[in-house]
């Protein structure tokens, strides 16, 4: 290990090469290695047919215990995704509480609002897109306003002999939380490695020699809180991990696999296929990520399908219900789900010869790292 202070070695790395030789953390990062070969090899318990559906599927599938009035109602105007967020919103809200989202979509002021936007989409489809263009800008808006709104954190300057109170804090919670998930308790896992994370976001080093330091702890930890995240279903959280270690590990592909799983589950299909995309153009040139990258593009491209698939499913159950309703679902000139439709364009060219199709259908597995 190179001197923090470019020449002797001092207390500091004296004290963090002894916390390095401890079993404990011999220990885990053994483990940590070990895994990292068999990375995103099985979907674990998200094998489930539920959580391989979308967003729409879901509503889709929902809805058909609704009354044969509000399906006419909502059928038609399911493929707007304005409509499917505001649905999948209550959707989500009832399942965690425990009440009827059949009686919830029947309040009369969430029917007499579907009522006006299925009249704009009948007899005037351009003002139904203009209408849910606005809707979604001013989401964004709010969205912009509570980011401006929240205080503002200041990372205080960490000098590098004070550095060893908060890699040492995280790296033991690391170990703590890995031992929690090893039993299953994902949600202690998860908070120890929250709370892990909060010196690295308290403060900075004084330089980047030091700041490496801290960030490849802080890399790690982040790491499994995705998985930990994923594994409770908290996928905004999922999300803003993935961000965290992108930002300071650019292009890592397990995150981008991560933040894009997550996209699919919050309804984000267009951001999911954006980042599985970017995982099946990346080229290795790192001999070491060779397996990593081709198991996360042969996931990839496994993940893409199962989207397709997904939004296939949720089309002929819409078709089926509107025929059996004797209804007619507007045609829009967006793709299903909202939205412009994209140019076509055709898929990146793999081109890396250990990168084949055999594994496809690997499941994935959500571990520590």
């Amino acid at each position: 290990m190179v001197s923090l202070g470019g020449g002797t070695p001092t207390s500091f790395e004296a004290k963090f090469r002894e916390f390095l030789q401890e079993p404990d953390t011999q220990d885990a990062i053994r483990k940590d290695q070990r895994k990292e070969m068999d990375v995103l090899r099985k979907l674990d318990d998200m094998e489930k047919l539920e959580e391989l559906q979308g967003q729409r599927e879901q509503l889709a599938v929902a809805l058909q215990d609704l009354p044969p009035e509000a399906q006419r109602l909502i059928y038609p105007i399911l493929r707007l995704k304005m409509v499917q967020n505001m649905l999948f919103a209550m959707l989500k809200e009832t399942r965690k509480s425990g009440t009827s989202f059949m009686h919830a979509v029947r309040d009369q002021g969430l029917l007499r609002m579907l009522e006006k936007v299925r009249d704009e989409l009948i007899n005037d489809p351009e003002n139904a897109k203009r209408i849910e263009m606005e809707w979604f800008h001013n989401v964004s808006l709010c969205a912009e306003d509570q980011v401006k709104r929240a205080p503002k954190k200041e990372r205080g300057v960490l000098p590098a002999s004070q550095m060893l109170p908060i890699i040492t804090s995280g790296a033991q919670l690391r170990v703590n939380g890995n031992h929690k998930f090893r039993q299953g308790k994902y949600r202690e896992a998860l908070e120890m490695y929250l709370q892990g994370c909060v010196g690295f976001e308290l403060y900075k080093a004084t330089n980047a020699q030091d700041q490496a330091l801290l960030d490849e702890v802080h890399v790690q930890l982040r790491k499994n809180v995705q998985a930990a995240a994923i594994k409770t279903r908290d996928w905004t959280i999922c999300v803003a991990s993935c961000d965290e270690v992108l930002r300071m590990v650019g292009g890592d592909t397990k995150s981008l696999y991560r933040r894009a799983l997550a996209h699919w589950h919050l309804g984000e299909i267009a951001k999911a296929t954006e980042d599985l995309e970017v995982i099946l153009k990346q080229k290795v040139t790192d001999y070491n990520l060779v397996q990593e990258v081709a198991s996360a593009k042969k996931l990839a491209r496994a993940m893409l399908r199962q989207i397709e698939a997904s939004e296939e499913r949720a089309e002929m159950i819409e078709t089926r219900m509107a025929k059996a309703l004797a209804v007619t679902i507007p045609i829009t000139g967006a793709v299903p789900g909202g939205g412009p439709a994209p140019k076509a364009s055709p898929l990146p060219a793999i081109t890396m010869s250990t990168d084949t199709d055999a594994d496809d259908k690997a499941p994935l597995e959500i571990n520590q790292t």
